[in-house]
């Protein structure tokens, strides 16, 4: 036999002996699976479960509830940070009841997913995706429903020829003696109640169920040590569960649809079931009728094993994380006087800014006065996308100050901080204008207390080295604090400004009110209020407010909201640049416009014709009616003489 004959009999043999090896291999169980991903940790597990279960084909997952958009985009960046991004999601487009996304649409609103890192939902409908992909394997597929079934009726009503291509429908909902406080039922379980009427349809559907109701699931918990055990795993995997955790603060959150993938599964290691005959009255309640049996139903649970196999597996899945060494090392540097111009800060005293904490939660507990609150820590993917290390989580606070203040010629960066696990900080920028990250890091630092630092931001580079320093007029965007994956840091009192010129002597502000530079931003939206913003005139730069006519008077007259009330102490200053032209006095007035208070002051024989710098001091001391005197203020007014013009800039109202 010749060489050639020789080789390709032995190629016939090995493909026909690894056929017959893959045609013993037992065959992956099908899982389309429909969930309310974003409320809870639960759904969260079960996806991590349904990815770390060699046993399962993961076909697509499909959303519902209250806000179903955003949960297929959470369950996008899922799967992308687990690496499944090939597993197609799509949401719900009918009018989907449930609550909406609470703390955990942080997870969605993240560069990964904003700017194209993470996979996309699909452009169609759930019910319609969920019914292409069981076209495509017709035959053994499990459909599990984690959350309200709108979905799986409507697709049972529209595609009933789907019915034969399912061997099961496992169902995390109901409850037939248990309730969720232990006790008999008295009223119907979450996933039911949501939508009555799609329970009804699927459990009558006439399509093999398996249902797991609270009876199984109740008292199941994620257990202080199994977390602590999980989480030390520390793949990009137990990082989605750590960082959903950390914003849900749920110190041991249950595990509902979690079990439900077990039942799936491996339903004969952990549960007992029942066989019976289920329908859902008008009540939502889930009831055992006479009739021949049309479920089986979980009515026991080996709680303790479950959870230790659950936790195994999902933390077995995947490789540890290589956290990369920290560059671009500086110190702290002195807070300096009075800023030249602040550029932005966040104190998180008020709500006002929320839409601009990118990433961490509020804390209250042992923030040191003057704060009532602060920001901690919540594991994020690093947000420079160029540079970053990507194949791992920080925890981070990250603010964002839109709409992205130009900078000066000595950018400084003050906070206080309160660190926990390590002695080390990386601050990180944004450059809207170059579009690029630069960071810098501080280590050597004090940890588990509250400390103040202040960084020169002109001191940060990219990660590479490169980058250069921070320019003037240089526009930036998301503020960043980082720490080692195992670490915490809160942060407070955040301010982004110029350094405070030679021979300024005021000390720096015990704590700021509002700043207002309109170089950026629109009139109305950034800066609601009634004025114009108008260029500067060469040689000056950017951007000013200018007057306009009172509505009522035809007087002209700036009023700048502070886009919500701010608290003040007793006493409050202001300062500002200002151009008045054919005229010589203000009058300016610190308002509370809910309560009607002011603080007002009465400027006479102003120079007119050329910028000039406005420092005052208001006190409820200098007030005629001092008990009357506001606590908060959310407007700057200023009244200009009849045919007269202003223009101001950079206002900044803090506490001296």
């Amino acid at each position: 036999m010749s060489r050639k004959i020789t080789g390709l009999v032995l190629a016939v043999l090995c493909c026909w002996l690894a056929g017959g090896i893959r045609a013993q291999e037992p065959q992956r169980l099908r899982v389309l699976v429909d969930t309310d991903v974003g409320s809870y940790l639960d759904d969260t597990v079960a996806l991590a479960l349904l990815v770390a279960s060699p046993e399962v084909e993961l076909r697509c997952v499909t959303t519902c509830g209250g806000d179903a958009e955003t949960r297929a985009w959470i369950a996008c960046r899922f799967l992308t940070m687990a690496n499944r991004r090939e597993v197609p999601a799509a949401w719900s487009r009918a009018a989907n009841a449930g609550e909406k996304v609470g703390p955990l649409f942080q997870y969605r609103y993240h560069p990964a997913v904003l700017f194209n890192r993470t996979a996309k939902p699909v452009a169609t409908d759930a019910v319609e995706l969920l019914y292409s992909r069981l076209v495509q394997r017709p035959h053994a597929n499990t459909l599990l429903a984690l959350g309200p079934l709108t979905n799986f009726a409507k697709l049972l009503e529209t595609h009933p020829d789907c019915k034969p291509w399912l061997a099961r429908i496992v169902v995390m909902g109901g409850a037939i003696r248990v309730g969720y406080n232990g006790r008999p039922p008295v009223a119907a379980e979450w996933n039911i109640k949501a939508d009555v009427a799609a329970a009804k349809a699927v459990f009558a559907a006439g399509v093999p169920l398996v249902v797991v109701p609270l009876d199984a699931t109740a008292q199941v918990k994620l257990s202080v040590p199994q977390r602590d055990r999980l989480f030390a795993a520390q793949t990009l995997l137990t990082q989605q569960i750590e960082t959903m955790f950390q914003l849900l603060d749920d110190e041991t959150p249950a595990l509902f649809d979690a079990v439900a993938v077990a039942a799936a599964v491996l339903p004969d290691r952990f549960f007992e079931f029942d066989e019976q005959r289920l329908a859902v009255e008008a009540s939502g309640v889930t009831a055992v009728i006479p009739g021949a049996a049309n479920a089986r139903v979980a009515r026991a649970l080996k709680s303790e094993e479950f959870v230790a196999w659950a936790v195994d597996r999902i933390a077995a899945h995947g490789e540890r994380t290589q956290p990369r060494a920290l560059q671009n090392h500086t110190t702290l540097v002195p807070q300096g006087n009075l800023p030249r111009q602040v550029h932005t800060f966040e104190d998180y005293e008020t709500d006002i800014e929320k839409r601009w904490w990118l990433s961490g939660r509020l804390e209250t507990n042992g923030v040191p006065p003057p704060g009532r609150r602060a920001f901690r820590s919540v594991l994020t993917l690093d947000f420079d996308d160029r540079q970053g290390d990507l194949k791992s989580m920080y925890p981070a606070v990250v603010f964002n100050p839109v709409p992205g203040p130009p900078m000066g010629e000595n950018t400084r960066l003050s906070f206080r901080y309160r660190l926990h696990g390590t002695d080390t900080l990386r601050v990180q920028l944004y450059s809207l204008s170059k579009g690029y990250h630069r960071y810098l890091s501080v280590s050597g630092l004090p940890q588990d207390r509250w400390e103040h630092g202040t960084v020169d931001m002109t001191q940060m580079r990219r990660p590479d080295g490169t980058g250069g320093a921070l320019a003037v007029d240089e526009r930036i965007d998301d503020i960043q604090f980082y720490v080692s994956p195992t670490a915490q840091v809160s942060v407070d009192d955040v301010v982004l400004y110029d350094a405070a010129p030679a021979g300024e002597a005021r000390p720096f502000p015990k704590r700021f009110v509002f700043t207002g530079w309109f170089d950026t931003g629109k009139q109305g939206v950034e800066w609601p209020g009634d004025f114009d913003i108008v260029p500067h005139q060469p040689p000056g730069k950017w951007k000013a407010a200018k007057s306009r006519l009172h509505p009522e008077t035809g007087a002209p007259w700036l009023r700048i909201s502070f886009r919500g009330l701010r608290p003040i102490g007793d006493t409050t200053a202001l300062r500002l640049r200002y151009h008045l032209s054919n005229g010589s006095s203000l009058k300016l007035v610190l308002a509370n416009s809910r309560s009607g208070a002011t603080l007002t002051k009465q400027l006479n024989d102003l120079p007119s014709g050329r910028w000039e710098e406005l420092n005052l001091t208001f006190s409820a001391r200098d007030q005629a009616d001092a008990a009357t005197a506001p606590s908060a203020l959310d407007e700057l007014r200023i009244f200009v003489p009849a045919g007269a013009e202003l223009l101001v800039d950079d206002v900044l109202v803090y506490e001296p």
